[in-house]
């Protein structure tokens, strides 16, 4: 069985090795300008875990009840929550973690709630995050 290749085929297959020699040349060309400045060089650090942290969620209803512990407990005095997230605290200090605090108030909470639970964080020097909900069917 002969193999005859027709002169369109053959163009392509001329495109296919120009292409090849071409794609060759730029890579193996310096495609950068020599500069008169030298970047800084990287050093490779080796890999390390990041801290183990724990998040406690802390819900803030309207009326100014705090709900902690999986919403278990619900509290409306601050110094109850404070006590709560100490006793967490040194709990999971003991085991090598570090506690973050995620307060999560309603849509309809008022703020002073929110920042008294705020404020028992930064006493307590715990590293806190607020949730909200930022949407088009927000109500004014």
């Amino acid at each position: 069985m002969s193999f005859v290749m027709s002169g369109s085929g053959m163009i392509v297959r001329y495109i296919d090795i120009v292409m090849i020699l071409l794609f060759g040349f730029i890579c193996s060309a310096e495609l950068s300008q020599t500069s008169h400045i030298e970047l800084a060089k990287t050093v490779e650090l080796p890999l390390s875990n990041p801290d183990p942290e724990v998040v406690i969620f802390v819900g803030i209803l309207p009326d100014g009840y705090y709900l902690f512990d999986n919403e278990k407990h619900r509290t409306a005095d601050p110094a109850v929550l404070e006590q709560y997230l100490q006793q967490t605290k040194a709990s999971l200090e003991e085991s090598r973690y570090k506690m973050r605090v995620r307060l999560r108030a309603n849509h309809d909470t008022p703020i002073r709630f929110l920042m008294k639970a705020a404020e028992v964080c930064d006493r307590l020097e715990v590293l806190k995050t607020f949730d909200v909900r930022v949407g088009s069917n927000v109500r004014s």
